[in-house]
């Protein structure tokens, strides 16, 4: 039977039809089909407007420079730059997988290589498998339905966001690092370096400037819709006008949900990052709000900087015009006096600090990127330090101080924060070579580059151990009678928790100032006994003594929570099943390499109880 060829426009107009997908293949795959069929529909599905609006949708973020140059290389053909990322896609998850099923240094090798191919190139497909759909024990009751969960779905979800994160951070501290290398201090270096604090996040700062150039879009809307001039040359030569415009923005602002925080939402963690108080957080403080306003004046073209003042941060506006006098605009404060100048209100707000008119030149000058990222690392740890425990989840507390001690390191050149960085590197494990050794290293002095070498080499040589290190049941002198993978209630504590590792003695294998501090030689079988290394609910590590461990069992909603409170879950284990009051993990490729035994004993246990 001869199957009649249709029109070439006709096949154009069917495959036009194809939904642009975001997190599937189906349309691609189609188009893909296309090219290996006739030769009329293998010419038509070759036209590049075919693919730009998939290739729009599915790759969102790139690696500007890489791009550029897959433009040059392809003449702008997206179906040719298509199959170069889906390419670029392949090979990043290829190494994911081998990350997920490999144990030790090799994984901090794959997470470099990575970085050093693709680095945001792969963003788009790891942020896929970061977002693999859960097995069905985790999801929420009700949910719409999703795609099965592919194999090891979710140790591939916690090894995609910990790449990201590095993707992230090693861009972020070489851009922090050009401020220092390069000196080149631009207004587009503040609005960068700031969106940067993000990316620890792995929130990446092109989403961070596109918020912005949206909230400045909204802005001129605002302008014209209240016949406010927008051409900077009627108002930047008009002080009057100037003052009003800064005025208008800052109404914009509050028209838009943003405020001055007070009280306990003062001190809240997340009004410290620009993913949060351009979103969730727009109750914020006073260097937030004055990077938001400061960067859309600039895009409006407006004169303007922030200013590093003692009490709170200012914003200093200018004008080409030597007749237009400079003057400051307290964003925080604008709703009860937006404008100060010069003469009549910093001596005032200077005094009140406590700090003398002689120096008010140093406190109302624009402030550089660098003061302004080190000022805002300082109030994260302010934060940090004093907002009470519990109130913030202790992912998003980790990551937090952990942003801060990096800026304080690159333009403090403090070893006692290189310290704690390496103190918390395990929680960020995929950051050691691609930021801390190939980004971070580089802008150090001398002596901080020796000692971040000399440990970043002492954490690989513990990872090359790990990765031939394996805990067999058969070989055992003393019994353990728990297993990795078991969910338990601390006796003393009540907290719960999830064991993903054991120690055998002769005793607990802590510092001995552990062991006063925690007690342990009180119990009934002190220090000579089984220690279990743990997960608690909120994502903390335990160290538990057998005598501690009891059998318990998750409720529903906290089920359904695991991975939200407590990430690091997600490295470990792959599913849960309950029965009887009892509840047990299948543990991820890297546990069951670790503790071989252990699968099949905890199995055997949940059918047959303790006992």
């Amino acid at each position: 039977m001869t199957i009649r060829e249709l029109p070439f426009d006709l096949y154009v107009k069917i495959l036009e039809q194809l939904t642009p997908l975001t997190d599937s293949d189906e349309s691609i795959n189609a188009l893909i089909s296309c090219l290996k069929a006739s030769t009329s529909l293998r010419t038509a599905a070759s036209v590049s407007g075919l693919w730009e609006p998939h290739y729009r949708v599915r790759y969102t973020i790139c690696n500007p420079a890489k791009e550029q140059l897959r433009k040059k290389s392809t003449g702008g053909d997206w179906r040719l730059m298509y199959l170069e990322r889906r390419r670029i896609d392949l090979k990043a998850l290829d190494i994911l997988f081998k990350i997920v099923t490999e144990r030790g240094d090799r994984r901090l090798e794959r997470a470099r290589e990575v970085n050093s191919m693709f680095s945001f190139d792969a963003w788009n497909a790891l942020d896929i498998a970061a977002n693999y759909p859960l097995p069905e024990t985790f999801r929420e009751p009700g949910a719409p339905e999703e795609r099965p969960a592919p194999p090891h779905a979710v140790p591939i979800r916690f090894w995609a966001q910990m790449l990201l994160g590095a993707i992230a951070r090693s861009d972020a501290v070489r851009n922090w690092g050009e401020l220092i290398l390069i000196n080149n201090d631009t207004p587009q270096a503040l609005e960068l370096s700031f969106a940067c604090v993000s990316s620890f996040f792995v929130y990446p700062p092109m989403k961070v400037l596109s918020q912005l150039e949206e909230l400045t879009a909204l802005c001129k809307a605002y302008f014209i819709e209240r016949q406010i001039p927008l051409d900077p040359a009627e108002f930047t030569s008009d002080a009057g006008k100037l003052r009003f415009g800064c005025l208008s923005i800052c109404d914009f602002l509050w028209s838009c949900g943003f405020e001055a925080a007070d009280g306990q939402q003062f001190h809240m963690l997340q009004n410290r990052f620009p993913h949060f108080f351009l979103t969730t957080h727009k109750e914020t403080i006073p260097i937030s709000l004055v990077y938001v306003f400061v960067c859309i004046a600039r895009k409006m073209g407006i004169i303007a900087a922030p200013v590093d003042f003692p009490t709170r941060v200012l914003a200093v506006v200018s004008s080409p015009d030597p007749d237009v006098s400079e003057f400051f605009v307290d964003v925080f404060g604008s709703r009860t006096q937006a404008i100060l100048t010069l003469q009549d209100d910093i001596p005032h707000f200077l005094v009140q600090a406590g700090i003398t008119a002689t120096s008010m030149v140093r406190w109302a000058s624009p402030a550089s990127s660098t003061s302004m990222l080190v000022r805002a690392s300082r109030n994260i740890l302010s934060s940090v330090y004093d907002f009470p425990a519990g109130t913030v989840p202790e992912t998003v507390q980790r990551t937090a101080f952990y942003v801060s001690l990096v800026i304080n390191v690159i333009f403090m050149n403090n070893s006692r924060y290189l310290l704690n960085i390496i103190k918390h590197i395990n929680w960020f494990l995929l950051d050691l070579l691609p930021v801390l050794v190939d980004s971070l290293t580089p802008l150090l002095n001398s002596d901080l580059q020796e000692q971040l070498t000399t440990h970043c080499k002492a954490i690989m040589e513990d990872e090359k151990e790990v990765a031939i290190t394996s805990h067999s049941r058969s070989a055992l002198t003393q019994e353990v009678k728990f297993f990795v993978g078991m969910v338990f209630k601390h006796v003393a504590h009540g907290y719960v928790g999830y064991v993903y590792g054991w120690d055998v003695g002769p005793s607990c294998a802590a510092a001995e100032d552990w062991i006063r501090e925690m007690d342990v030689d009180s119990l009934s079988r002190g220090r000579h006994q089984p220690f279990y290394h743990a997960l608690t609910q909120s994502g903390s590590l335990r160290y538990v003594a057998e005598d501690n461990i009891r059998t318990t069992y998750l409720e529903s909603a906290d089920v359904r929570r695991i991975f939200v409170d407590a990430p690091e879950a997600g490295r470990y284990f792959e599913d849960l099943t309950q029965t009887d009051g009892r509840a047990r993990f299948l543990l991820s490729p890297e546990l069951n390499a670790a503790y071989p035994d252990d699968e099949a004993f905890g199995d055997q246990w949940l059918k047959q109880g303790e006992n």
